[in-house]
């Protein structure tokens, strides 16, 4: 009989509604935290996308051509390095119209597009020829884009 009334009784087990009501505020503190510091980018994240330029050499005139950029890409971003102190170098757009001085392209205002063009020469060393390697570097984020050889 005895074994009859003990199971009759009912066992039950339960968390406080204090600790119940804790454990729930610490929870939704703690989503709250991390939603808060993804969406205001405390992460850090990207924030200086990095630029693309794809480019063709052609040896027979000198040049270095743009056949794609990002949008919105302007040259005074880009510093053009010639590893050949000698050749000089100028930026044209696609009209063939200069957009800086030479060996410069900080002062320009435009964007770059497909068709234009680096020219490089040996003015001030007439006579001279030879490979000039030529390498475009995105300044925001101090990105290599490229390097490409030409025969000058």
């Amino acid at each position: 009989m005895k074994h009859y009334q003990q199971s009759k009784r009912k066992i039950t087990y339960a968390v406080s509604a204090v600790v119940g009501v804790i454990l729930m505020v610490a929870i939704t503190v703690a989503v709250a935290a991390t939603v808060y510091v993804y969406v205001s980018g405390m992460f850090g994240g990207i924030k200086d996308h990095t630029a693309s330029v794809a480019c063709i050499t052609d040896s027979g005139t000198s040049r270095i051509s743009i056949t794609s950029a990002s949008a919105n890409l302007k040259w005074r971003d880009i510093v053009v390095l010639a590893d050949n102190s000698s050749v000089s170098w100028r930026v044209y757009d696609s009209s063939h119209t200069p957009i800086d001085v030479s060996n410069s392209t900080s002062g320009a205002t435009a964007e770059i597009s497909a068709g234009d063009y680096i020219e490089l020469d040996f003015n001030a060393h007439p006579g001279m020829s030879g490979n000039v390697k030529v390498s475009l570097r995105f300044s925001p984020t101090n990105t290599l884009l490229g390097s490409w050889t030409i025969t000058v």
